[in-house]
């Protein structure tokens, strides 16, 4: 069918199909009833753009007017006996069919699916093949052959209709319903192969994690060790400093130009200091002389003139067997 743009009075639609449509107009009025029959309650009122009541031809709609399916339906079915409706009934009262303006573009969609229902009635209705009678005639030399009519078709509205459409719409959601069968299971799948690699990636996270922390456990040992390396550094320049402390004041105390250094503690130092080769070697060991006579000894060597007492008093700080002395034994 061609493709027709604006709006049409109702009261010329009929007359336009017998230009345009290869059915019987009034016959093809009958399926149209029926397939607007099926598509909404009677009651439910229709678009008022697809079809309304309209004054002055389209200048102005009246809104007031709606137009049910069971109200338009009805118009057709007066169209298919012959004698087409002069008036509409509206939720507004009674109009003529020529105020009645609809939509073409609907209008072609109604008669699209009408002529498609018509088909496939057409195709279920058609037998499978055309029984044919031939009688002789006794009367006749001349064989007689009689063509059994198809049965009629039935109407969008039959019962036959209905059940035929019926199995059309089943048939339609099978194939739907295994469409998204097909389309549920792919994305599944591919939902699946999504999980598994999300999976590996999240197991490969998971190693670096692990390395991660082992990393920094072993640089927290590390940092602990070196923590303790400087402790222990730390702890062992404090004591070298406090015993270079010690032995900076006693190097001092013992410094021959320091006027408070004292003169005999001076010279038990030196005297200590050869004796014991500088604290390595004990010449007072076992079977060695003591450490009085080698004091004395060392003093006669060096020229010192000291008295008794003196020397008593050298001999008592030289000692290094006394409790404190800080003597180093050879070995």
């Amino acid at each position: 069918m061609l493709k027709h743009f604006g709006r049409i009075a109702l009261s010329s639609i009929v007359n336009r199909w017998s230009d345009t449509h290869p059915s019987n107009p009034r016959f093809f009025a009958s399926e149209v009833a029926a397939t607007i029959r099926s598509m909404a309650k009677l009651t439910h009122p229709i678009n008022p753009q697809y079809a309304g009541v309209y004054h002055d031809g389209q200048a102005s709609r009246d809104e007031t007017a709606v137009i049910s399916y069971g109200a338009l339906a009805d118009y057709f079915d007066s169209a298919s006996s012959g004698n087409p409706a002069t008036t509409l009934s509206t939720s507004s009262g009674e109009f003529p069919a020529s105020n009645i303006l609809i939509w073409q573009h609907w209008l072609e969609l109604i008669t699209v699916e009408t002529v498609h229902r018509m088909g496939n009635v057409e195709t279920l209705a058609a037998p499978a093949n055309i029984s044919t009678t031939v009688a002789l005639a006794s009367s006749d030399p001349a064989a007689a052959v009689t063509h059994a009519s198809p049965p009629a078709i039935p109407s969008g509205s039959s019962p036959g209709y209905l059940k035929m459409y019926q199995a059309k719409l089943r048939k339609e959601g099978e194939r739907s319903a295994a469409e998204n069968l097909d389309a549920e299971q792919e994305a599944r799948q591919g939902l699946n192969q999504e999980v598994i690699e999300l999976r590996a990636q999240l197991a490969i996270k998971d190693a670096q994690v692990t390395q991660l922390r082992e990393d920094g456990e072993q640089l927290r040992r590390d940092l602990s060790d070196e923590r303790r390396a400087k402790r222990e550094a730390e702890d062992e320049s404090l004591n070298i400093e406090e015993r270079l402390e010690d032995a900076m004041v006693f190097a001092e105390c013992l410094r021959p130009d320091n006027p408070l250094s004292p003169p005999e503690l001076i010279l038990a130092f030196q005297c200590w200091r050869e004796l014991t080769q500088d604290g390595i070697h004990n010449p007072a060991g076992t079977g060695g002389r003591g450490v009085h006579p080698l004091a004395k000894a060392w003093l006669e060597r060096n020229g010192y003139q000291l008295n008794k007492s003196e020397i008593e008093r050298l001999c008592a700080v030289v000692s290094w067997r006394k409790r404190g002395s800080g003597a180093i034994r050879s070995q």
